[in-house]
């Protein structure tokens, strides 16, 4: 096994482990992402997915596994000082580049699991706190650790070249 796979299963096996030992779905990806060595950000960020959990605070709007995974590539990825950017192209900057990764990781993850909200993935499942629900989740937490792993991945150049996929606010471009 090459080092990838080696860190994609090592993300996948950190964030089932936290999840299992009381993490909530947003503090069990973005930390299993920290525990591997792949996001080099400060312990204590840990705390901005704590309100995440459950499609937030359990709303059941954006899985919480989801929001992390944003969440992490924008503390790589992300901008470091929006107003450092002409006012005249702010705006537009952060669609015309910076969305695109976002915007392709959330395309995936529905793509792999059917919907984006937290209400509509665990609809199947009747008792919010039985076993079948919790192993659905475990096993969507580390699949969706590993994507953002993925995502990290890809240099920032290439992001700002993907192409949107669904998009709202205009046409998506040819």
């Amino acid at each position: 096994m090459n080092n990838e796979n080696d860190k994609s299963q090592l993300v996948n096996d950190y964030a089932i482990e936290n999840f299992k030992n009381g993490l909530n779905c947003a503090e069990s990806v973005y930390d299993a992402l920290i525990r591997a060595g792949v996001l080099d950000v400060a312990k204590e960020t840990v705390a901005m997915c704590t309100g995440f959990g459950g499609g937030i605070g359990l709303y059941g709007e954006t899985c919480g596994a989801l929001s992390a995974a944003v969440m992490a590539n924008s503390a790589v990825y992300g901008r470091k000082d929006p107003w450092r950017v002409d006012s005249e192209v702010r705006g537009a900057e952060v669609s015309q580049k910076y969305y695109r990764r976002y915007n392709n990781l959330v395309q995936a993850f529905k793509e792999a699991n059917g919907f984006t909200s937290c209400r509509d993935i665990c609809a199947p499942f009747d008792d919010w706190h039985g076993k079948n629900r919790r192993v659905h989740c475990l096993k969507l937490i580390g699949a969706t650790a590993q994507l953002a792993y993925q995502y990290l991945q890809i240099p920032q150049e290439e992001a700002f070249e993907m192409p949107y996929r669904e998009k709202m606010g205009a046409p998506i471009p040819k």
